[in-house]
């Protein structure tokens, strides 16, 4: 003689059911689309955790950006070096010996003004800064589409640095 089965029966003299919470979900912001002109331009990742390195990847291309990546400054430099960026995108916290605020000096030192968003998961950051190479300073937490919407302001501010240097 086979068992029958009642439907919704697990087996098990005791049925779980989850109780009701309700976990508050925030969207994401929408993205606005990357102007024409700015399309191609290159990006510099700079982070050390390899998570946020393919986030930012991924939406970037997705962006229709070029995006040139690095692990630490020295990897940093070597790219900004070959890929020429019009902006870059910084931890602040990378591994010793040199972090974001290194990094963008060694940069500067080497004759490369390139704009810089810090994005990083530190708690505390300065509100404002009077750094012309800093275009502002973005948390993790934050969505990102609040950073990706500084890209097209850090970009003309590149190329009209160029331009008038050229």
């Amino acid at each position: 003689m086979r068992p029958t089965v009642t439907p919704g029966w697990s087996g098990h003299c005791h049925r779980y059911t989850a109780p009701e919470t309700y976990v508050p979900f925030t969207p994401p912001k929408p993205i606005a689309p990357t102007p024409e002109e700015l399309r191609g331009s290159t990006v510099l990742v700079v982070d050390d955790e390899r998570a946020w390195r393919v986030i930012l990847e991924t939406d970037l291309k997705m962006l229709g950006y070029r995006v040139s990546m690095a692990e630490d400054a020295d990897q940093a430099l070597v790219r900004a070096q070959a890929d020429k960026p019009e902006v870059a995108i910084i931890d602040l916290m990378l591994p010793e010996p040199m972090d974001g605020w290194g990094l963008l000096n060694e940069l500067r030192a080497r004759g490369q003004k390139v704009p810089v968003i810090f994005y990083t998961a530190y708690p505390v950051f300065p509100s404002g800064t009077d750094d012309p190479d800093v275009v502002g300073y973005m948390s993790k937490a934050i969505d990102r589409a609040d950073l990706y919407a500084l890209l097209p302001v850090a970009i003309r501010r590149s190329r009209e640095r160029r331009d008038a240097d050229s």
